[in-house]
């Protein structure tokens, strides 16, 4: 099982390292990213289309989320698709699986925009009635973000999990 774990890791790591993306610690606008989200989360926030969420627990940053959030977003930037099925066809839970995360739920919000501006991506996922939604669903407890320039834009992922497995 940990080796298992370990191989498909190593695969993740490659893979980001084949589009070219870094494979470490978020970045400044990563860290915003996430910052915003659970300060969103802290507060509360009225959603169009399903009212008032209630407040939700801070979501703890996880490395292995991040990786799975930068192959879609590395994807995304590379192709000018506003996408969540990534390369190969993949899905959300396939890439946070590729990463060795295991969880009940997985779900990823995504956002591509002209420059770099965190601040921006938030606002249109809390204008969004399903991004909104969740961003502020309790069940969530983990997050990766990604934030990566391309020649087509720059992309936003956040992929949020339950507690692992």
């Amino acid at each position: 099982m940990l080796m298992q774990t370990a191989q498909r890791t190593l695969g993740a790591l490659a893979a980001l390292v084949a589009l070219g993306l870094p494979a470490t610690a978020q970045s400044s606008a990563e860290g915003q990213l996430v910052a915003r989200l659970n300060q969103v989360r802290a507060q509360g926030v009225t959603c169009p289309g399903s009212g008032q969420r209630p407040v939700a627990g801070s979501m703890t940053f996880t490395p292995a989320l991040a990786a799975a959030a930068r192959q879609q977003a590395g994807y995304m930037s590379a192709t000018g698709r506003i996408t969540h099925t990534g390369a190969g066809g993949s899905t959300p839970r396939v890439r946070a699986a590729s990463t060795g995360v295991n969880a009940v739920s997985v779900t990823e919000i995504v956002f591509m925009g002209g420059s770099q501006n965190p601040e921006s991506a938030i606002r249109w996922w809390l204008q969004s009635p399903v991004h909104c939604f969740w961003m502020n669903e309790r069940r969530y407890t983990h997050v990766g973000a990604a934030v990566v320039q391309g020649a087509r834009g720059t992309a936003y992922v956040m992929v949020l999990s339950s507690q692992p497995r």
